[in-house]
């Protein structure tokens, strides 16, 4: 079973019913946006839920706040129990698997109080994990995340968008630091209008026990990362979701759970 916003059906209720052709989706009642990845809780190497303050600076602006879910009142709503700590951090911004944490450098912007070396500190105590890294945002982004920058396939392996540019160039040599292997993954949002779109940005799958579902955009490159997420994943199944009108809205699909 995964998680979606009821708006998220509301608005994209054919990529909703794809979805759920493949999977059982619950929906989440009482949301302000779609994207509840967001502003629900991380999950630590203790399998405990952390709970972090839900006021990214792309939100700030009071024209925004309607946008802002209460997520204590979803998680107490939903009786998760939760440790809640008051560090501005929404869930695009952490990828996580195997007990590594990659979290965008948005944080130490979104928490000024803090230093880098504070706020990985504090990460390390609420993850109970001493594999927190945090890497740069990609310029444009207004949100910061990485969730549409790169996916972890093991311990030791990363899956990083095929970036042709500098800032691709500063995330594969920090990678590389840190001794990660690194696949890459087709990536082509070069013919979109605005910085917002996501499409052409294939990483933002969703994965699961069984399957494998992927964003398609009807442009080349669709081809090219189906048969490359299906060669790292040879055990699942890979179902296709066009996604163009949802890639619109800045995310694509594991940002909506």
């Amino acid at each position: 079973m995964i998680y979606f916003s009821a708006l998220f059906k509301e608005k994209f209720t054919d990529i909703h019913q794809q979805i759920s052709s493949h999977m059982v989706i619950k929906n989440i009642l009482n949301t302000q946006d779609i994207w509840i990845r967001d502003f629900m809780p991380i999950t630590n190497t203790a399998l405990e839920y952390i709970l972090f303050r839900y006021y990214p600076k792309y939100l700030s602006n009071p024209k925004y706040h309607s946008l802002i879910t209460d997520n204590t009142q979803i998680c107490n709503e939903l009786d998760i129990a939760y440790t809640y700590s008051d560090l501005i951090l929404d869930g695009g911004s952490v990828v996580y698997n195997d007990g590594l944490y990659f979290v965008s450098e948005r944080i130490v912007v979104d928490n000024p109080s803090f230093s880098k070396n504070q706020i990985i500190q504090i990460l390390e105590g609420f993850f109970k994990t001493d594999r927190v890294i945090l890497l740069p945002e990609a310029p444009k982004d207004f949100t910061g995340h990485l969730d549409g920058v790169l996916s972890i396939l093991d311990h030791s392996t990363i899956l990083l968008n095929d970036y042709n540019d500098e800032y691709g160039n500063r995330v594969r040599n920090i990678l590389k630091s840190h001794q990660f292997d690194i696949e890459t993954l087709p990536y082509n949002p070069c013919s979109n209008k605005t910085y917002q779109s996501a499409k052409g940005i294939y990483i933002n799958f969703i994965k699961t026990d069984h399957h494998l579902l992927t964003p398609i955009f009807k442009q080349r490159e669709d081809d090219l990362a189906i048969n490359k997420l299906q060669d790292l994943f040879p055990k699942h199944v890979l179902a296709p979701i066009y996604c163009n009108d949802l890639a619109k809205e800045g995310g694509l699909l594991v940002c909506g759970l």
